[in-house]
């Protein structure tokens, strides 16, 4: 089967009519994101589907829709032209009509195929055409959207239908079941009549119930077999399915392990920082930063006082002294140097001038006054200055009271004096430090601010990362990766489990069908007097051997089809990836009577998580191989299709599947973003016409029409040119 041209009218995006004509090697439709390209697969997807009348309005040219008057009507309609002995047409239409301003109808549902018997023309019902041509089973091989539809044994049936269709596995598998039967029938009749035989009926009965236990304890560890490879087959799938977004998954988690770090060191940050200054000014003495500059200020406000009230007083005591006459106290009045004002004449007083002398200390500053000093004479001196003062004053009541004038009749610039001793000193010290501990506060805070300005850039940062990484692997979802990265080491466990029961499971299946060996052998050795049961032994003999002929042959042939497989499959896996490590395509059959495509290296390696291309390239072998066996077998030769199969695929990768696939003598359509580049002048995408030259294959350019509103679909429309 060749196709020549496919024609799509009036289809989602393809409005109006438009056709490709198909060369019977490669065909290229080029096209970027929204230009049409997934809507010309679909388009195939949906004529090629037999299931149902598939009529739903979303598959209607919005763009034609917009058009019609209420009342009017047009058609949608796929077709395509292909040679199958003979030239053939297949068409899938139906009509739809505008009925009001917002609402359609559809109608006419058709699928008609046309083919040429001798000079006439006859229309034939579509779908019986297309299963004779182009039958359910050999399309499922032939046409693929995107990477992940590739691995055509996905399906646990695929390779058994394969194996089926293509090697003749079929007769054998009835011819097996037919001597099972006949085995078996006569096995029964041996032993009835074993049993029944006066000579060896009591030996015959112990070697049936034997071989009843033995037949029964085969038969459950075959199904534990079964069992557990279907478990190693499903998690092997599944751990391929989580090992496609390992990396993936590990990334994402070191990010998450990194967001997590960083938010911790947040939320300490903020913790530090964060703070409550209403109650800290009391409960850190805050309001008391600033006391070192107010005691100051209070100690020269309290000195100024004291000193003004020593030179009132001073400037009193002269008064009375002039008044009354009284040299002697005049004489007490001693000017200091600079003209300072002097203590009071009872301060200290005289008990702590005692103490002074006796002890040789100045108690005012606080230095020594050994005896014979000028500093220990003073204090002397001081003290009779002292007791004279108080002989004065005894006697001068016997004397008339010169009138005074009471300067200072309240203590207050005295208790001022005391209470800025009180304050110096040790309060003070500690009162400073306050303010010292609050600035280191603020500094800390200060770094810590810093601290946590770079912690939540450094979260953006990683969030970003993690968004991009999101981005980057679409369909995949936050959650999926947690899964991924939860299950991966379960799965991987219940695997391992599962594969050293089967190692077990297989030694016991062994070691039971080797017994049940020596018990039929036992069964044949014995020597029945009956002629008749010793017919039933040769017979029994004989089909058994024939059974084990057929299911060996079975066996082969199943095993020759899958080396033929695999051959055809390196062949393309090579050509596929020239200059490049491939490995080798190797099928495993499963439990369940599929396969599975593995990759291995020379050394039998399994390469468990192939990259994207090497992925691609392996089923994309298997695909070729199987389309080739078809062609050998059938005589006839079928088109590939692929939606976007080198997604994976680097640049160079793809220059190279290209220039192989144009060599190869098939018929591959391929629609694709590749072979464009970014127009630096218009900032538009055009067709690398370097590379393109470099092909022989035919090549459409698809694009959307100028002018589109990128809100409207009505006004999206696909354009199509045929570059050669």
């Amino acid at each position: 089967m060749i196709l020549k041209d496919i024609r799509i009218k009036n289809f989602r995006s393809y409005y109006g009519e438009t056709e490709f004509s198909l060369s019977e090697g490669l065909t290229l439709i080029i096209g970027g994101n929204g230009d049409g390209k997934t809507t010309f697969f679909e388009a195939l997807e949906w004529l090629f589907n037999t299931t149902a009348e598939d009529t739903k309005e979303s598959n209607i040219s919005a763009m034609r829709k917009s058009e019609l008057e209420i009342g009017e009507n047009d058609e949608v309609s796929v077709s395509i032209t292909f040679e199958h002995e003979g030239d053939k047409e297949l068409e899938k239409s139906f009509t739809f009509e505008r009925i009001s301003a917002d609402s359609y109808r559809t109608r006419d549902f058709k699928f008609i195929g046309y083919e040429n018997e001798g000079s006439e023309r006859l229309s034939v019902k579509g779908a019986n055409l297309l299963e004779r041509c182009f039958d359910s089973f050999i399309r499922k091989y032939c046409l693929f959207k995107g990477e992940s539809e590739l691995n055509v044994f996905n399906n646990d049936t695929a390779l058994k239908t394969l194996v089926n269709t293509f090697s003749g596995i079929k007769q054998f598998e009835d011819l097996v079941a037919l001597t099972e039967g006949f085995e078996q029938k006569s096995l029964n009749a041996v032993n009835k009549e074993m049993q029944n035989d006066q000579k060896v009926s009591r030996k015959a009965r112990e070697l049936d119930a034997r071989l009843t236990v033995l037949n029964r304890d085969i038969f459950d560890c075959k199904k534990d077999i079964v069992t557990q490879e279907t478990a190693i087959n499903d998690y092997t799938v599944k751990l391929e399915n989580l090992e496609r977004y390992q990396d993936t998954s590990e990334l994402y988690q070191t990010i998450k392990e990194r967001i997590k770090t960083l938010s911790e060191k947040q939320a300490r940050f903020r913790g530090m920082i964060s703070c409550d200054y209403n109650t800290n000014l009391l409960d850190e003495y805050w309001i008391l930063r600033s006391f070192p500059q107010i005691l100051n200020e209070y100690q020269k406000k309290s000195s100024a006082l004291s000193r003004e009230k020593r030179k009132l007083d001073k400037q009193e005591t002269e008064r009375i002294a002039k008044e009354e006459g009284k040299r002697e106290a005049i004489e007490q009045i001693q000017e200091l140097a600079n003209g300072a004002t002097p203590l009071p004449w009872n301060l200290p007083d005289k008990e702590t001038l005692q103490e002074m002398i006796d002890e040789e200390v100045c108690k005012v500053c606080g230095r020594e006054a050994k005896k014979g000093t000028s500093a220990y004479e003073f204090m002397v001196n001081k003290l009779k200055e002292y007791l004279r003062h108080i002989e004065m004053e005894a006697k001068s009541k016997d004397f008339p009271n010169t009138e005074k004038k009471v300067l200072f009749p309240n203590t207050y610039i005295d208790e001022l004096l005391t209470k800025q001793i009180q304050m110096s000193g040790t309060v003070e010290k500690d009162i400073s430090s306050i303010s010292t501990d609050i600035s280191d506060h603020l500094a800390f805070i200060s770094d810590r601010k810093r601290d946590l300005d770079k912690v939540n850039k450094d979260i953006q940062d990683a969030e970003d990362e993690k968004n991009r990484l999101l981005i980057q692997s679409p369909g995949i979802t936050e959650d999926l990766l947690d899964k991924n990265f939860k299950d991966l080491k379960g799965f991987l466990e219940t695997k391992s489990r599962a594969e050293k029961r089967v190692v077990e499971l297989k030694l016991k299946l062994k070691g039971l069908e080797k017994d049940k060996e020596e018990i039929q052998a036992e069964f044949n050795m014995l020597e029945p007097t009956n002629t008749m049961t010793k017919v039933y032994q040769r017979v029994h003999t004989a089909l058994n051997r024939i059974m084990k002929a057929f299911e060996n042959a079975k066996e082969t042939n199943v095993t020759t089809f899958l080396k033929m497989l695999e051959e055809q499959a390196n062949a393309y896996m090579k050509l596929l990836n020239e200059n490049d490590f491939y490995g080798i395509v190797h099928l495993r059959r499963t439990a369940n009577g599929s396969a599975r495509i593995e990759l291995i290296s020379d050394d039998g390696y399994t390469i468990s998580n192939p990259g994207g291309a090497q992925r691609t390239t392996m089923y994309m072998s298997v695909l070729f191989a199987i389309s080739k066996i078809t062609t050998l077998k059938r005589e006839q030769d079928y088109p590939l299709i692929f939606d976007a199969p080198t997604s994976s695929f680097e640049v160079y990768k793809e220059d190279v599947f290209y220039n192989v696939i144009d060599k190869i003598d098939k018929q591959c359509i391929i629609v694709t973003k590749d072979l464009l580049l970014n127009d630096e002048t218009t900032g538009q995408r055009k067709l690398n016409y370097d590379k393109i030259q470099q092909l022989t294959c035919s090549v459409y350019r698809i694009s959307k029409a100028e002018g589109y509103n990128p809100l409207d679909l009505s006004t999206i429309q696909t354009k199509t040119e045929k570059i050669r």
